[in-house]
């Protein structure tokens, strides 16, 4: 598939409900702040590996490109994924929900692995979501988190060296 250029992607005017809910063409409701909320997962292992932002320009951008790029809130700037790590998102397929107001991306990661696995958090595991929320919180204390895996896949410290943490508190 030939790269388009971005300004070639075009996005239709949302007129009707119908046309919103039924028709063939994408209208995407962005919210507020001119993002919507992507849900990214393993185009093989259905593994859900992390959630973000895409702003109009990423959203153009990933469809130009086939690579995933999103619009970091944080950071209040474009990001295309891996172009720190190297361990880029190739998308398979681009799925809208039914009001065109949330994206899903079914992706592949791209060679290099790194200690030959994929990888695609920047913690250094395969997931953003390694951590599972107790069933049973004690009362009166923080709700415990679990880990639900058992190693990073890389160094995170090593692959982001000189680089921003994204996390805000």
């Amino acid at each position: 598939m030939p790269e388009l250029c971005p300004t070639e992607i075009t996005f239709a005017e949302r007129l009707s409900i119908e046309q919103v809910e039924e028709g063939n063409e994408l209208a995407p409701k962005f919210d507020q702040n001119g993002c919507l909320p992507c849900i990214t997962l393993h185009a093989e292992t259905r593994e859900v590996l992390m959630f973000a932002f895409v702003n109009e320009e990423a959203l153009r951008l990933t469809i130009s490109s086939g690579l995933a790029h999103y619009w970091s809130r944080s950071r209040q700037k474009l990001w295309k994924k891996g172009e720190t790590s190297g361990m880029f998102q190739q998308v398979k397929r681009m799925l809208i929900d039914d009001d065109q107001d949330c994206l899903i991306l079914e992706v592949t990661l791209t060679p290099p692995t790194i200690g030959g696995k994929e990888a695609s958090c920047h913690v250094g595991y395969r997931s953003c979501f390694y951590r599972e929320l107790s069933s049973n919180p004690e009362p009166g204390k923080p709700v415990e988190l679990r880990f639900t895996e058992n190693q990073k896949s890389f160094d995170a410290s090593s692959v982001y060296e000189g680089t921003t943490n994204p996390t805000q508190l």
